[in-house]
């Protein structure tokens, strides 16, 4: 099989990797089992996966190599693999490639890059994304890395632009669509046309989630929609986030659902209540534990002693201090 693999090279042309000495041409096999990190021959599917490893600083060669024997992949989706025979075919010439210290891993098509203590980008043709080089540099997310100078902060593009004309104090990585920044103190959030998303600023923001945003102001929590409306006139002691249509809310020490439309699940307040899971969400109230469904109906008619969440169509409950299974029908099924 082809692969990649990347060495260190010594002032009288000897390649290393981990301290073996590597020959052009000779094949090498490894006895005994391999595993990734710590024994056997190590290599990349495509030649920038090797740049992490080996950093193009001017003392490494890279080499198209054939491997074969038996090999384990990485599971870290990095190219990486271990096999136990290797043969080095040639080397790869890597003129057009920058120059850098140091790399992290690809995402969106870049890694970003260090050289000489200042940040970049490079894609995978060893290409650098910015005239400018940073004081820091971020991966790429929905096709944006974060990039720092002069203590401020700001988005880069793949094609090396900046997504707005104010830089921040700053800012995080996007998510659904948008990222959260902040200026003076104060949070807000800017789409992918570099337009913030609300007129108010927050005193705190969060990350989307099923279209909405957790935000807070003057103490008090509530949510803001992907067009830039707030989702409700109240305003609670603390939110969570939305899964499956309903986010958890806190008011006056008590708990209750709401819905993307800013409407209470129940008329009751429950003193505990968690995130729904496959369609059921767990209540504490005087102590005892039950499920709600979307449609504010209890499973069971008895209240458990404790209950884990829903997963795969079954939910563990403890009653009388045994744990049983309960079924999306309040039906047990099995001790």
């Amino acid at each position: 099989m082809k692969a990649y693999k990347g060495f260190n090279r010594s002032e009288n042309g000897t390649l290393s990797c981990r301290g073996f000495v590597y020959e052009p041409g000779k094949t090498y096999r490894h006895e005994g089992e391999i595993e990734l990190c710590k024994s056997g021959f190590h290599a990349c599917h495509e030649l920038w996966q090797t740049w992490p490893y080996y950093p193009n600083n001017g003392e490494r060669a890279y080499y198209e190599v054939e491997c074969g024997g038996d090999m384990v992949e990485s599971k870290d989706g990095d190219g990486k693999f271990v096999c136990s025979e290797m043969r080095l075919v040639k080397e790869m010439d890597v003129t057009d490639v920058a120059r850098f210290d140091d790399a992290g891993s690809f995402s969106g098509g870049f890694a970003n890059v260090v050289l000489c203590r200042k940040w970049n980008h490079i894609n995978k043709e060893g290409k650098i994304l910015s005239e400018r080089w940073f004081d820091e540099a971020w991966r790429f997310s929905e096709g944006f890395a974060r990039v720092k100078l002069d203590g401020k902060r700001n988005f880069i593009n793949t094609e090396g632009k900046f997504l707005s004309e104010q830089w921040f104090d700053n800012a995080l990585d996007f998510s659904d669509g948008f990222a959260v920044v902040k200026l003076d103190g104060k949070w807000n959030f800017i789409d992918t046309e570099g337009e913030l998303l609300s007129e108010l600023w927050f005193d705190d923001a969060y990350d989307f989630f099923e279209g909405f945003a957790r935000v807070k102001f003057d103490g008090k929590y509530n949510f803001i929609s992907s067009e830039g409306k707030l989702l409700s006139y109240q305003w609670y002691d603390g939110v969570g986030n939305f899964y499956e249509g309903f986010a958890v809310v806190h008011d006056n020490g008590k708990c209750n659902f709401v819905d993307t439309k800013g409407k209470l699940l129940s008329e009751r307040w429950f003193d505990g209540a968690w995130c729904f899971s496959e369609g059921f969400a767990r209540v504490k109230r005087n102590g005892k534990y039950n499920f709600i469904n979307t449609e504010c109906k209890l499973l069971s008619e008895r209240w458990f002693d404790n209950a884990l969440d829903f997963s795969g169509g079954f939910a563990k409950v403890k009653l009388d201090g045994k744990w049983v299974i309960i079924n999306t029908k309040g039906e047990f099924v099995e001790e």
